[in-house]
């Protein structure tokens, strides 16, 4: 059967996340991950005009995920409180650990927008609150001031702060595939994932908690 558009579409972006995630956004060519995911140029272009509009779309769709991961704990009608707080950073990095390629993606975006002459420009800049990322920082920064204002959270100059949580949430994900399982061969991955979790609550305790 003849994959459909949206399947061909699907394809290409998880691609793209691999290969973007393991050399970066300058590496990677649109010919290369035509040949990976066995489409010619035109049919390539068809989907995405262009590498620009690719690497939107890919980083749209990783910010979409993990908003939606914890959106409940953010929307919630009641303040935020230092419990809800260090929930949604787990369910962030829970979702990046067990797929670390998103975590190592996220820190290529990073660097990607960062000084002059780090390589690669991309076009979705982290404060468009109309694109996932966006709405996804807007929401954490909001709530982090209106806790604490209350007292619920310790008050830190917000993007101090949130510097801070991308480190806790991101570092140890995109190095486990390379340098835990080295470590830790024998170590079964939800084991890891358990106690990096306690690590990561408790880190988040001992920052945020008033």
């Amino acid at each position: 059967m003849k994959p459909t558009a949206g399947a061909s579409r699907e394809r290409i972006l998880a691609r793209a996340v691999e290969l973007f995630a393991a050399h970066g956004f300058d590496a990677v060519t649109m010919r290369q991950l035509g040949d990976a995911v066995g489409l010619d140029n035109s049919s390539l272009y068809r989907h995405f005009p262009s590498k620009a509009a690719l690497i939107d779309a890919v980083l749209d769709r990783i910010a979409a995920d993990l908003l939606a991961a914890v959106t409940p704990l953010l929307t919630a009608a009641t303040p935020l409180s230092l419990q809800s707080f260090e929930d949604a950073c787990a369910a962030i990095g829970r979702r990046l650990f067990d797929r670390p390629a998103l975590a190592r993606l996220i820190i290529h975006w990073i660097m990607a927008t960062g000084e002059r002459g780090a390589g690669y420009k991309v076009a979705v800049p982290a404060t468009d609150k109309s694109r996932p990322a966006g709405q996804l920082l807007a929401a954490l920064r909001e709530r982090l001031d209106a806790a604490a204002a209350k007292g619920h959270l310790r008050r830190h100059a917000t993007p101090e702060a949130l510097v801070l949580l991308f480190g806790m949430v991101l570092v140890r994900p995109a190095t486990y595939g390379h340098l835990l399982k080295t470590l830790e061969p024998k170590r079964r991955h939800d084991a890891a994932r358990a106690a990096w979790e306690q690590e990561l609550r408790a880190a988040v305790r001992g920052a945020f908690a008033p």
